[in-house]
Formats: C-alpha cells, structure tokens, sequence
C-alpha cells in the first residue's frame, strides 16, 4: 500500500470507508507533499472504455473526457455515513472551480458502489437535492460488472452487508425499507487529461458547513451526523483538492 503523507495510510471502512493498488511516485511535488499520495499510472483503454450510464441515462466513459482532468469519487446515494461528505465536498469543488479559468478544463465524476440500486432515476434525484448542481459535475451507475470492474481496478474494497429487519432505515427517494448496506473504502482519483491516474485522497473529507442537502442529512446516521460535524483531523478538505487540480491543470 501506498503511504499517505496528510490522510492515513489506510482508510476507515464505512458502513457506506484500503488499499490502493496504484503506487506513489519517487518524488512527489513539494508543493504537493502535505496533501496525499501522487501515483503515475495510465489508465488501460479497457477502463477508459468501460461504458457507464449517467442520469439521464446516456452512456458515458472516461475516454470522453480525454483532455481534461477528472476528479473520480466513489459513493452511493444511500449512504448514511461518509458518502454525503465526499459528494457535497466534490460539489463544492466544482462549483468554486467554476468561477475559474480552468472551468471547462475539470469534469467532477461520482461513480456508484451501488449499482443495483442506484439507477439512473436514482442518481437524477440525488443530483437535484445539490441545487443547483455544477454543470460539468455527473453522477454514473452502470451493470454490477461494469461498476465491479472499475472499482477493482482501482483498488476501492467493497463488501455487501444485510441490515436485520426492524432496524433498516428507508430510502430517502422511495420511501422502501433498505435490506443492505455495502461498505466501502472512501477515495478520491485525480486523472489528468492524458488519462494517467495522478493523484490519490483516501478517507472521508471535512464537508463545507451547510454542504449538505437537508433530505440527505436527515437521512444520515448517529455516526453520519457525527463525521460531518466533528470529521478527524486526517480529513482532506476542499482547499486540498484544489490545490490537487490546479497542480494538473496548470
């Protein structure tokens, strides 16, 4: 595994955070040295191609962002403890990053764990609760193989737990009891616009204040509440992912 130099070297596993299999380069950056792991490797054309599906339902794949540099976390809009805190600080990101000159350079991605049920209605639903979402920010699904084989290559572990009955909480959307929970490692890629992965944050951010949508927060746990208000001292931050883009984009 990789060492990470500001978060921890191995994340928190989530009930919603690790090893990561790309390896840090020799010499990172000094301006880069308090913020997290710089890997260098190239994507295949295999996970470049690999075809997703975003909210309104057309495919996508990261061969389409060639030239511009993405910044790729994973989630599942059911997540009741760190997934809402990665997605609100990506979000945020891009909408600072927006008032730039490098806006039409980034694309923001949040790929799902959960592609059984995070479809594309789903996923559209869950853009709408970050009004108003940045316009080159998108939410991805895609088949359980197609997801599987993304997260595998990255090195993002997931495993699927049942949740007993009487004590599931409910779809926020829907309003259906829940019968499982994937834990998950909680990353952020940054891959530049040659298609090279760059860079590497693990574990969950510290959310801008008042980030998070209201319907999510309310749907959160005890622990949810807990991160979000009182995130440990490891946690990157959205000046930190900045910091990271400009870096790869300038």
């Amino acid at each position: 595994m990789p060492t990470t130099i500001l978060v921890t070297a191995a994340a928190v596993l989530t009930g919603c955070g690790t090893a990561h299999l790309s390896s840090p380069t020799a010499a990172p950056p000094p301006s880069m040295e308090q913020i997290g792991t710089p890997v260098d490797q190239a994507l295949p054309s295999a996970i470049l191609e690999l075809p997703l599906t975003d909210a309104s339902g057309k495919t996508v794949r990261l061969a389409d962002f060639a030239g511009r540099t993405v910044m790729l976390s994973d989630n599942m809009t059911l997540c009741q403890e760190t997934c809402p805190m990665d997605t609100a600080t990506l979000v945020q990101t891009a909408r600072d990053e927006d008032a730039t000159a490098d806006r039409d350079r980034v694309v923001y991605l949040s790929v799902t764990v959960d592609p059984v049920r995070d479809t594309p209605v789903q996923l559209a639903a869950y853009k709408k609760l970050f009004t108003p979402p940045p316009a080159n920010w998108k939410t991805l699904t895609g088949s359980p193989a197609v997801v599987d084989r993304l997260w595998t290559f990255l090195g993002v572990w997931r495993q699927r737990n049942p949740i007993g009955p009487g004590a599931s909480p409910k779809n926020w959307r829907t309003g259906q009891p829940l019968t499982y929970d994937i834990a998950h490692s909680d990353e952020v890629f940054f891959i530049d616009a040659h298609g090279h992965e760059r860079f590497l944050l693990e574990g969950p951010p510290a959310a801008p204040k008042g980030s998070i949508p209201p319907a999510i927060y309310r749907f959160m746990s005890d622990t949810g509440h807990k991160n979000a208000t009182s995130p440990p001292t490891s946690a990157w931050t959205e000046a930190q992912a900045r910091k990271v883009l400009g870096s790869l984009v300038g």
